[in-house]
């Protein structure tokens, strides 16, 4: 079963696809890998959802309300980010870092410190393949040959980051279910729409909001809540959530598994 993720296969989404199972195809973003698996050119993508640190990756949240896609599966996995540079490489000649975004502000506290530039770039896989001399670095998790770490587990806190198995195929397998839908613009709109997972007696575990990126003002919710019925049982929820609702997409019902 062949499976989309983000880098190569020094990125911390290779060592999810390792832990998930599967043949992994690798592409330069996450609305790539998500986008393979939604066209049939994967069987499906592993992706991150969200750190413990910096909150929910957008990318992978819009990716999920565009593309006809399901979250059939999902983990947490401790992450561990390193500075890396060349063989030989002095830490206090680092003038400028690369890395994906989210890894930079994973560990923003030890950049800060040095006081090197940092540059976004579109994966930790790619921020070492941008590594040209001895002033630039890297963070991410493992180093290319001819690097080495400069720096070890330079995150701050207890980093962990979530990933999703998604595929175009929805699952009905375990206790979890995420929605993502959009409200009537009228006063207490959310609140009814909140309503019926109090009335089913649902256990919502998350939510929050992106723009729906259709107009200013507008926003889209996305909430998981557990639930372990069957599928007869979801889909009664889901027409009570659709009517209280402009918009609604199912985006899976699916097990956690342990990496």
């Amino acid at each position: 079963m062949t499976t989309a993720y983000l880098g190569d296969q020094y990125s911390h989404s290779f060592a999810a696809v390792e832990k998930f199972g599967g043949d992994p195809v690798r592409y330069p973003t996450i609305r790539a890998a998500l986008k393979a698996a939604a066209d049939g050119k994967a069987d499906r993508a592993v992706v991150p959802i969200e750190n413990s640190i910096e909150g929910s990756v957008r990318e992978t949240l819009d990716g999920l309300y565009e593309l006809p896609l399901y979250i059939v599966g999902e983990a947490t996995l401790p992450i561990r980010q390193n500075l890396i540079g060349l063989d030989g490489a002095d830490l206090t000649k680092v003038r400028r870092v690369y890395s994906h975004p989210q890894a930079l502000a994973q560990c923003r506290d030890f950049l800060e410190k040095l006081g090197a530039e940092t540059v976004p770039v579109g994966s930790t896989s790619e921020g070492l393949a941008r590594i040209g001399d001895a002033s630039e670095a890297a963070v991410a998790r493992v180093p290319r040959p001819g690097q080495t770490v400069i720096a070890g587990g330079i995150e701050s806190g207890e980093n962990a980051t979530r990933f999703v198995k998604v595929s175009g195929t929805p699952s009905f397998e375990g206790d979890k279910v995420s929605v993502a839908f959009e409200t009537m613009n009228r006063p207490g709109a959310l609140l009814a729409a909140l309503e019926v997972m109090r009335d089913f007696g649902l256990n919502m575990v998350k939510i929050e909001s992106r723009p729906c990126r259709n107009g200013m003002g507008r926003y889209v919710f996305f909430a998981d809540f557990t639930f372990g019925d069957g599928k007869e049982e979801l889909m009664r929820i889901l027409a009570a959530l659709g009517a209280k609702t402009s918009s609604l997409k199912f985006l899976g019902k699916y097990e956690t598994e342990a990496l």
